[in-house]
């Protein structure tokens, strides 16, 4: 674990990392919709991303503090706060993840 990993000088909450990276992109149920067989960003979409209607749908459902912080600043717009560890954590898995996708649509 990442608390091994660093002898416990980077102490992370493994249930909190976990809930936070599965639920960081609920919003995205709201974010977009189909379109002629494909997902495109919908009305709602294009008012709130899915950071903020992520955190609206966790809380509504009793999601703990420390997870939906995660979920708000797992994206760009949580650059401008300070992140957890396990946001920290969360924020870069992701976009490890993502940024290679996003070159190949741009190609």
């Amino acid at each position: 674990t990442v608390n091994a990993m660093y002898h416990g000088e980077l102490p992370v909450n493994m249930d909190v990392l976990i809930a936070g990276a599965i639920l960081a992109d609920v919003g995205k149920l709201l974010e977009y919709e189909m379109k002629d067989g494909k997902s495109v960003q919908g009305n709602y979409g294009k008012y709130l991303r899915h950071p903020f209607s992520g955190v609206s749908i966790a809380e509504e459902c009793g999601v703990p503090a420390e997870v939906c912080h995660i979920i708000a600043t797992h994206a760009g717009e949580g650059d401008m706060v300070k992140r957890t560890t396990e946001a920290y954590l969360v924020h870069h898995a992701d976009f490890m993840t993502f940024l290679p996708f996003k070159s190949r649509l741009q190609v």
